[in-house]
Order: C-alpha cells, then structure tokens, then sequence
C-alpha cells in the first residue's frame, strides 16, 4: 500500500497511510452518531417516513384550495387547439415572453432562410434550429391585472393534425381574477391586432388537410402588387372597383335592405402564363383578404363540398382553378372546332372526372344553403367549355379576360424588372446602379425599355413567356434589350412549328 508524505510546520517530513487516516474519520463519526439518543433517533426516522405524507397533503390542500378559487374568484376562457385565435394567442405569449426564460422547444427550422440570398435558398443544406419557449402555464401581469394561461402539452388535436407546425396546437385557458371575462375578451382582442400586424404583408393561402377534414393555412406568400400583373389598365381598374364597392359596408346594407344575396363572383379566362392565378393572390394582398383553395377533383361528393364552403368565413376569395377540366358538357365539346382533339381531351378527363357534381358547385354558389358575403373566382383557359348555368350572371357577375402580351405593358415589365430603385431594394434610394460595371439609371432603363417594346409584337407572347426571357437576363437590362429581337425571331419560329424542343448535345431540336 502507498504511503503519502505530509510536511510538518517545523519542516519534519511524516508519513501517512491513507487508509488508516479515513478509517479514523469514519470511527469519529461513527462515535457522534453512536452517543445520540434512541428517542432522537426515532424522532428522525419518524419525520423523514412523514415527509412524503406531508408533501401528498400539502398538494392535495392546494389543489382544493385552489379550485375553490377558481370556481368562485376566477373567470377563464378555453380556446381549443387549432383554432386561429388559439394561434394569435401563442404567438403574443412567445413574443412578450420573460427576460430570463430557460425552458425552450427545439425543432427544425421548416422556413426558406434569408430571402434577400436567393441563391443559399436553393442550395441543399442543413437546416437551423428554431428554438420557441416551453411552458404549462404561465403567470404574467397586462394592463396591471394578473393573468394565467394553461397549455394541454398532450393534446389529442396537436397531434392528430398533419398541418401543426408546434404554434397554437394545444389547448389554452386564460384565466384572471374576478367574476367578468371582459378582461379576457381584451387581451384576446390584444393578440389578434398583435398576429394581424405579423401578417399584414403576406397572403394566407387555406387548404384542405390531407384527410379533407378542415381548414389549414397551406403557406403564406408575400403581398404581391398589382403593378406587378400585366393586362389590360382600363379593365384592372374596373376590377378593383367593383370589388372595393363590393367590399364597402353600405353596399352590403343596401343589398340586405333588398333582399339581394350579398355575394360577388368573377371569371378570370385567358391563355395558359396570363396571370389569372397571379392577379387572385394580388387581389387578396390588395384588399387584406385570406385566400381558400378549392380542388374540387379531391371532394369526395356534393355533402362534402357543401360542408366546405359553410366552414369558410366571410370577407374572404375563394379560388376555383381551372374550372374547364372538371366538367365538359356534350353540347361544348360538339362546337368544338376540333372534335377529335376534343374527344381525347374529353374521354382522359372523364376517366379522372370529379366525384361532386355540377349541380352540387352550383347549389353552394347560390343555392338555398349557400353563404354570403364572400368573393369567388374561376379561372379557365377555355371559357367556351364552361356549361352556360355556371357563368350566368349571379354566380359569375364580371368576366376578366387577360391576353396576351401588348407592348406598352412588356415596356411597364422592363422596367419593374431593371429598374435603379428595384434593383437597390428600396424606393427610397435614387441614382443610378452597377450592372456588370455599367452604370444605368431610372431614364435610361426607360428608353432602353422603350427600344425593348419595339420588338414585341402585339398579342403573341404571354406575360409568363417574357418572364421566362427576364429570368436569363437579371444581371444586365443591355443584355436584355439586346437580345430580345433574337429571342422574339426564335419564339415566333417555334410557335409556328410547334411541338416540343429539346437539347441533344447541345443542338437544339424539335419532336
């Protein structure tokens, strides 16, 4: 066994077996436990067996105490898990959580990253950690009164709902001191202006979730401006009266106090790339409407699309892409001037023909059950396929056509897309900008733009096709101005020609 040397104060050098020296610790205290009294001894063991029964009794006092608060000093509200105002709530606690909090949730990040580098967005990598506080309930004082919110962690909707993204999925009670929920129905207000502002730049896109059982926000995109759908001036600003009328709260009275169903429908029809679905996201941006897309190839039958649309608040547009591929009418397709290409187009949609009927649509956009107040709009790439009680008017009140391109407007989208102030990020920063080390300002993107739209012909190319050259061409708007009559002659080449281009070896070729 290894001994330790041990310095002495007069400098002799001792040695010490370490056993030996813990073993006379443990005989002391062995010794000071052994002088105690046996009635001391029980006292101790008897506590340390009570405390257990101490502790059950003091929760159990507690417990009853408090609900009898509750019953008789406390006034609650319980929103469930899912719904929006559970969400807005959630969203205000996290925000205006403690300084010092230090139970959090971690998941994975699901959001696009930074959107000003568009080019990390679409590289493969790891993506971040979202790192949200956790709680079970929470005292917090507003407006000098204490409230308390309870969160159900374990609740059965949080987890049975595909869309929960670890906001608002949990049931919530609010509860404070008084007899009066007035105070509830406050914060509540509080936190929806709260969420209101956190989304007052993007559109709320609603889907069915995937067991076409509710509403869930789909995605949010960011507010696009109408500047940014090229048609027809003249008919935008006939669009965006009728529905800012629509939308006005003396019309409504007027229609009420007429016996007028309080609804409004719009058909977008044009060529495929037109910007139908584009100007339905940029009307909701406008006017602060959400947004609800139905499919209705996905709906079961005519019960279920009922049940959709009464679950779909007011004040908002509902979107019925492609209205011409659900049903072909015999009548339509035999004044088509191309009955066979009709015939095969007809006979592959039949095969995937939708399960709710014409009919089912048409009693839930006026029918006896159908709701009001609220904006609908189809769109189609063949309007004369549309069986006529589907576009008269009451369910169809204004028919948009948006065309092709015209050169005023691909002269307005050059220079939305080279313009100084764009390309700076701000409209607040004048002057000029580098491209590729050229210098070009706002009045000579204007007359480059004006050469461009020399060399558009007039309602040959959708909006669509020109983005598509746009797209190659960002960096420089002399390059794009350059290569425009070469891509028009190459375009016009291909059109004429039809069928389908592709690269082999780098040639280019046609099938």
């Amino acid at each position: 066994m290894s001994l330790l040397q041990h310095t002495h104060l007069n400098g002799e050098r001792l040695l010490i077996d370490p056993w030996n020296h813990g073993t006379g610790i443990m005989r002391a205290v062995l010794a000071r436990f052994t002088n105690l009294d046996v009635a001391h001894v029980g006292s101790l063991i008897a506590i340390i067996g009570a405390a257990p029964a101490g502790c059950r009794l003091l929760r159990s006092a507690w417990h009853g105490a408090y609900s009898w608060i509750r019953q008789f000093f406390v006034a609650s509200v319980t929103v469930p898990g899912g719904d929006p105002v559970n969400s807005n709530l959630v969203k205000w606690l996290v925000f205006h959580k403690p300084r010092h909090h230090r139970a959090f949730t971690g998941r994975t990040e699901m959001g696009r990253g930074d959107a000003t580098d568009r080019a990390a967005s679409l590289k493969k990598t790891r993506r971040s950690v979202q790192y949200a506080p956790h709680w079970d309930s929470r005292w917090f004082f507003h407006n000098g009164r204490l409230f308390v919110a309870t969160r159900d962690n374990f609740s059965s909707s949080a987890i049975s709902d595909p869309a929960y993204d670890g906001v608002g999925g949990e049931q919530i009670t609010i509860s404070c001191f008084g007899w009066s929920i007035k105070p509830i129905q406050k914060l509540i207000e509080v936190a929806r202006e709260f969420a209101d502002r956190q989304t007052q730049y993007f559109v709320i896109i609603y889907g069915r979730d995937r067991y076409g059982m509710t509403w869930q926000p789909k995605t949010r995109k960011p507010i696009r401006l109408l500047d940014t759908v090229h048609f027809n001036d003249t008919i935008k600003h006939e669009l965006l009266n009728d529905i800012r009328k629509y939308l006005d709260s003396r019309t409504q009275r007027r229609y009420q106090s007429r016996s007028m169903p309080y609804r409004r429908g719009y058909l977008f029809y044009g060529p495929p790339g037109s910007g139908k679905t584009s100007l339905t996201t940029a009307l909701a941006g406008e006017f602060g409407l959400d947004l609800y897309e139905v499919k209705i190839p996905s709906i079961a039958s005519d019960s279920d699309l009922e049940q959709m649309f009464q679950e779909i608040p007011p004040q908002c547009i509902i979107l019925l892409e492609d209205i011409d591929a659900v049903w072909i009418e015999r009548t339509s397709r035999s004044r088509s001037p191309d009955r066979r290409s009709e015939r095969s187009s007809g006979s592959d949609r039949e095969n995937n023909k939708a399960n709710c009927t014409l009919s089912g649509l048409l009693n839930v956009l006026d029918g006896v059950g159908s709701q009001e107040g609220r904006i609908v709009i189809m769109t189609t790439n063949k309007p004369e396929l549309l069986d006529p009680a589907l576009v008269r008017p009451g369910r169809v009140d204004m028919k948009v056509f948006l065309g092709n391109i015209t050169p005023a407007s691909a002269e307005q989208m050059f220079v939305r897309m080279f313009s100084p102030d764009e390309l700076a990020g701000s409209s607040t920063i004048p002057g000029s900008i580098q491209q590729h080390g050229v210098p070009v300002d706002l009045d000579e993107t204007r007359s480059l733009a004006s050469n461009f739209a020399k060399a558009i012909p007039d309602n040959v190319f959708t909006p669509s096709q020109l983005q598509g050259f746009f797209q190659l061409h960002l960096d420089s708007a002399h390059d794009a101005a350059n290569g425009i009559a070469s891509w028009v002659e190459k375009e016009m080449t291909r059109q004429a020609d039809g069928g389908f281009e592709f690269l082999e070896n780098g040639v280019a070729k046609r099938m």
